[in-house]
């Protein structure tokens, strides 16, 4: 089934177009990343990316930070890893990274990683940390020398009780547009209260909390929808005025974070939308709001739903996504919706689809005009979206999968297709990473690829241009 709607809609993207004048994505180099499988986010920094883990590095091999040498595009070359005692350790993933680069700093964020859906172990005697080699935490790391990274600072993140950790999920990097020097993080950390914090990484070796706050517990949604209520990532402004909160089981939220970029002592967030007047599209739809972007120099944010695979989650119509009007932050409203046709529900067998499979939007990178989505089986998929209320595909990449890797997904590994990272534009170039099959840089041509050809560096998760 999911080969047949690969092949059928990879059919219809095609149909009519000349070979000549067919928009498309051209692949110049892969690096199967050593086929350990369960590979993380990607940053650039200079001619190299660095690339996480999903899995720990206690029991996996090659389980660390790899470092590739991309200075030939076409031949990327995997040049060595951050491994322990820093990174690979047990019980915790590497699961976000971000670059400063003309700091020539990479940020790690690692966390407890699950049984169930990362594939990692935890030793149930140690007490302190529920099994984990350490505690939640942010690593930087100075990387002036690409191969031979150096530790300057190690953050923890939230707190451990006997009982539960705060364990973080996603940040947004934010550097002040007026200020380069100075440097934020905002950050989620679902299994709050508190949900949501700011720190200050200006300088490195003193790392600041600035604020915590949750969405819940302060009132900016009134009741929580359910058990499964998280806020799952955020992401701010270029002025870091406004954050736009993602949550899982209750749409997106807007707030205020003027006093912390004003430097107020003990800012106080508020709220910019209300509990009645935030994005909730849910139900009918599967409440599974992953993350938001803005579209550079328009008044709209981009949001993407990521449901999980039966037996995990509901399965199929799996997620999609929409397209918000922002122009009035405190009534936002939903203008479009763009989805693959397998995410239609009248498609869906009466089984929510096969198992551990998912056709689901993840991570976007956006233009004015493109949204560069990774759609997890769906693959890269890049969207016209000059019409919020009429965006549809240009191209999709699907790239030929490796025979085997050395850890597959335990949660989504039923298709050998996992299209997974936010995608990083760097000198005109896509770099964007398969859980399973490992690191692509592709080169697009087609409608609107000047907004892409001309750009130095781009990515979703960070407000670095």
């Amino acid at each position: 089934m999911t080969r047949w709607w690969r092949f059928a809609l990879a059919a219809l993207a095609i149909a009519g177009c000349s070979e000549e004048a067919k928009p498309r994505f051209e692949q110049i180099g892969h690096s199967p990343l050593l086929a350990r499988g369960m590979n993380a986010a990607p940053a650039i920094i200079g001619d190299y990316v660095y690339i996480g883990s999903r899995t720990e590095g206690a029991t996996h091999d090659d389980a660390g930070v790899l470092i590739v040498d991309v200075s030939d595009p076409g031949n990327p070359a995997v040049v060595g890893q951050i491994g322990a005692p820093e990174q690979a350790l047990l019980g915790m993933t590497s699961r976000e990274l971000r670059a400063v680069p003309d700091k020539n700093w990479l940020i790690v964020m690692n966390f407890a990683c699950s049984t169930d859906l990362h594939a990692c172990t935890r030793d149930v005697n140690e007490f302190g940390t529920r099994g984990t080699a350490e505690t939640n935490n942010i690593r930087i790391y100075d990387v002036s020398n690409p191969t031979s990274p150096q530790l300057i600072s190690r953050t923890q993140v939230g707190s451990v009780t006997v009982t539960a950790q705060t364990v973080p999920h996603e940040f947004f990097l934010w550097r002040d547009p007026n200020d380069a020097d100075r440097i934020l993080l905002f950050m989620s950390t679902p299994l709050g209260p508190p949900s949501f914090r700011i720190l200050d990484i200006s300088d490195p070796t003193d790392v600041q909390s600035l604020v915590t706050w949750d969405p819940f517990r302060d009132g900016l949604v009134d009741e929580p929808p359910g058990e499964n209520a998280l806020l799952h990532s955020v992401t701010a402004s270029e002025d870091g005025r406004t954050a736009y909160l993602s949550m899982t089981g209750a749409g997106v939220s807007i707030i205020d974070t003027s006093p912390v970029i004003d430097g107020v002592t003990d800012p106080v967030i508020t709220g910019i939308t209300t509990p009645e007047s935030r994005v909730d599209y849910s139900p009918p739809a599967a409440p599974g709001t992953h993350c938001s972007v803005t579209i550079p120099g328009r008044d709209l944010l981009l949001v993407t739903d990521e449901v999980y695979p039966v037996p995990v989650s509901p399965g199929c119509p799996w997620g999609w996504t929409r397209m918000v009007d922002i122009a009035d932050p405190a009534n936002p409203i939903v203008v479009g919706e763009y989805k693959m046709q397998v995410n239609d529900p009248e498609v869906c067998p009466q089984s929510n689809g096969p198992e551990y499979v998912t056709y689901t939007a993840h991570n976007p990178t956006v233009t004015e005009n493109l949204a560069l989505i990774t759609w997890h089986s769906g693959g890269l998929r890049l969207a016209d979206i000059t019409d919020p209320a009429a965006m549809e595909t240009i191209t999709t990449f699907t790239p030929e999968t490796l025979p085997s890797v050395n850890v597959e997904d335990p949660a989504l590994g039923g298709d050998p297709v996992l299209m997974w990272s936010y995608p990083i534009i760097k000198d005109g170039l896509i770099y964007v990473v398969d859980i399973r099959n490992g690191l692509y840089i592709l080169r697009y041509t087609g409608p609107y690829d000047e907004q892409i050809a001309d750009t130095a560096f781009n990515e979703g998760n960070s407000n670095l241009r």
